[in-house]
């Protein structure tokens, strides 16, 4: 059963602003650059090597908040993110408690924030956990693992996550 995260934000907006920047920025660059009329042929081939480029790495950038969603397997968790996956099984988990959260907004390193996916590492419940959320605040599920830690999720539907452990 596929969960798909409850997500704050929308990345394409985003990165489509920040497009529109970079197109402004090229612009304006390219009005200083007719000053001098021998350089401007290779700064405009630059320019048009350089758009096509950066639009295709921000409308990569944009789609991987999609990739991140949850899929529960039986008694095996799946959280799929934009790269890789990490898979808790039903044995691993103590408790799944629902509860509310809200995530700082600064990131320190190693940590992703995004619109429409973060993962942070923080303490609940005097547990290091790991938050892998669609929203920075809301309505969560926090798993509480056999090891001394926590994960952190955030689905549409809390419901099949909540009874996981029980029906397994």
């Amino acid at each position: 059963m596929r969960l798909e995260p409850r997500r704050e934000g929308n990345p394409r907006r985003f990165f489509l602003g920040l497009l529109a920047l970079a197109l402004l920025h090229a612009l304006a660059l390219f009005l200083f650059a007719q000053e001098d009329p021998e350089g401007l042929p290779l700064f405009a081939a630059l320019l048009l090597l350089e758009l096509p480029l950066t639009a295709a790495l921000l409308h990569a950038v944009s789609r991987l908040p999609e990739r991140f969603y949850c899929e529960l397997e039986g008694p095996t968790l799946a959280v799929h993110l934009p790269f890789g996956r990490r898979v808790v099984h039903v044995e691993q988990v103590e408790a799944v408690r629902p509860g509310r959260y809200a995530l700082p907004w600064w990131t320190w390193k190693g940590e992703v924030a995004m619109p429409g996916y973060h993962r942070r590492r923080l303490r609940l419940l005097g547990r290091p956990a790991e938050a892998l959320v669609g929203a920075r605040r809301g309505e969560g599920v926090l798993l509480l693992l056999k090891d001394g830690t926590a994960l952190l999720l955030n689905p549409l539907d809390p419901r099949p996550l909540l009874f996981w452990k029980e029906r397994a």
